[in-house]
């Protein structure tokens, strides 16, 4: 029998160094071809199963008019303008309206090639459900080679059905799309003390969105914290890098090609102490804040809070609590996707914590198993539970009204479309919103409005039906065509 102190592989069988993974040298460590192999394919296989679940269920509720116009229609004209080698012009945003001026999010050029060759407003869904799912490789892979496959399959489950993830999946196209598998990339190099990378991952943050740049500096000053000295130079220099860019996107970018001005400084209360009054007295009342908060914390079962890893996701729950406007506080739309790769990778790196400081295999199993039931919960009665359900791949009622109608107006032509109905028509024509935007001053060819939808930015249901009223009695406009409470109106 083998001795415990015994350091030759050669003189142990090989079942047992299987069993006893102390027996074998770190040269063979090192070289086994099963350490390294079981995260990847782990990893990779994570990927391959939610980039499919991810694009059916877009490309499902695409046809299905599960999107609008704000945001999914903004975003299509500005891809198409870049592909053109134009300036982000959006007309559903209004007359001339520079995409830049409202979001510094340039990136999106990028996917500009790629609308070239397949226009379509599906091209954007499926490149964000592509990078969503890429933001799942280096998570589950630090989860595998650390704590074992059960773990990572488990934490693949956990990341792939949060709640964050899927309602950003659920609320059309957003420029955050990047930032996700950025992020995720960033903080797991952190955690495996690959400093430089960890801050070269961070440096391209800064043109996703203009606030970004705050998470740019607090990553760079927890790699300053983990790795000491050494990281001091570089870290600065990350850290000066995410402040210059906000600054430069937020006070001279976005005012210049804007209405002249930072619009979304208004949406903060006026002095800093009405801000912290509003801000104390709703989280303590139990406000939207206080359960987003909450949400955010239990799906780590709130290990998170053991790592400082967690302190990267600070300056997005900031500026969102802090905001006067409730639909940032809400755990809807998009605002939390970001915030997934921080908080699981900061849970990982707090199971790898009470690995060294030797709980028990079956406690770090427990807490990802629970934070897998959590994903699970939360998912049944979320956006994705659309999958399940048989009606969902039916043809939408809705959806084959305005094809029918919508044959009858010429490729090219402008048209004004209700929010739902618009990232259908924005390939192939020039769209704008109905009712008409105060900055809009396009006399569009055609309109063409659901009168069926609850969606009705900027208006109600009753307001559409008040504004496609007072449209007809104006004389411009005739109705030419009706379907299942689709209208179809022509300039005269």
């Amino acid at each position: 029998m083998a001795s415990s102190t015994v350091t030759d592989a050669g003189d142990v069988t090989g079942d047992e160094l299987d069993e006893q993974p102390h027996l074998r040298t770190k040269r063979e460590q090192l070289v086994d071809p099963r350490r390294w192999s079981a995260p990847w394919v782990v990893a990779f296989g994570a990927f391959a199963v939610l980039a499919v679940v991810y694009i059916v269920y877009a490309v499902r509720r695409f046809e299905r008019l599960g999107f609008t116009g704000w945001d999914l229609g903004i975003f299509t004209q500005a891809v198409s303008a870049y592909g053109r080698f134009e300036a982000p012009i959006v007309p559903l945003e209004g007359t001339d309206v520079n995409l830049l001026g409202d979001h510094f999010q340039p990136w999106i050029a990028l996917i500009g090639p790629i609308y070239r060759v397949f226009p379509s407003p599906i091209t954007l869904l499926v490149v964000q459900a592509l990078l969503f799912a890429v933001a799942a490789v280096p998570i589950v892979r630090l989860a595998t080679k650390n704590l074992g496959v059960v773990i990572g399959v488990l934490i693949a489950i956990a990341y792939g059905l949060s709640w964050g993830i899927a309602h950003a999946l659920a609320f059309d196209f957003h420029e955050i799309a990047l930032a996700v598998p950025l992020l995720a990339f960033s903080v797991v190099a952190l955690v495996e003390e690959r400093w430089r990378a960890a801050l070269l991952y961070a440096l391209p943050l800064v043109f996703c969105k203009e606030d970004l740049g705050l998470t740019v500096a607090v990553l760079a000053a927890v790699v300053a914290w983990r790795c000491g000295k050494p990281a001091y130079r570089w870290a600065a220099g990350t850290a000066v890098w995410g402040l210059a860019w906000t600054a430069f996107a937020a006070k001279v970018v976005i005012p210049a090609l804007g209405s002249g001005d930072y619009s979304y400084d208004t949406k903060f209360a006026e002095s800093p102490t009405d801000g912290a009054k509003e801000f104390v007295l709703g989280f303590a009342a139990g406000d939207a804040r206080a359960s987003t908060a909450f949400m955010l914390l239990v799906i780590t079962l709130f290990l998170a809070l053991r790592s400082p890893v967690a302190l990267i996701a600070i300056p997005t729950i900031a500026w969102r609590f802090w905001s006067t406007n409730h639909l940032y506080w809400s755990d809807d739309y998009h605002y939390d996707a970001i915030l997934m790769p921080i908080m699981f990778v900061a849970m990982i790196d707090a199971l790898m914590s009470l690995k060294r400081q030797g709980r028990s295999r079956r406690v770090i199993t427990g807490f990802a198993a629970g934070s897998a039931v959590v994903a699970l919960a939360l998912a049944a009665g979320g956006p994705l539970h659309r999958l399940a359900e048989r009606d969902f791949y039916d043809p939408a009622t809705a959806a084959q009204s305005v094809d029918l109608v919508a044959r009858q107006i010429p490729k090219g032509d402008s048209v004004a479309a209700t929010n739902n109905i618009a990232p259908k028509l924005v390939s192939d024509y020039d769209v704008t919103l109905f009712p008409r935007l105060s900055r809009d001053r396009s006399v569009p060819d055609w309109i063409i409005v659901d009168t069926n939808t609850y969606n009705m930015f900027p208006t109600s249901p009753d307001g559409v039906r008040k504004a496609l009223e007072q449209t007809e009695a104006g004389g411009q406009y005739r109705e030419v065509d009706s379907h299942d409470g689709v209208v179809l109106l022509r300039h005269r």
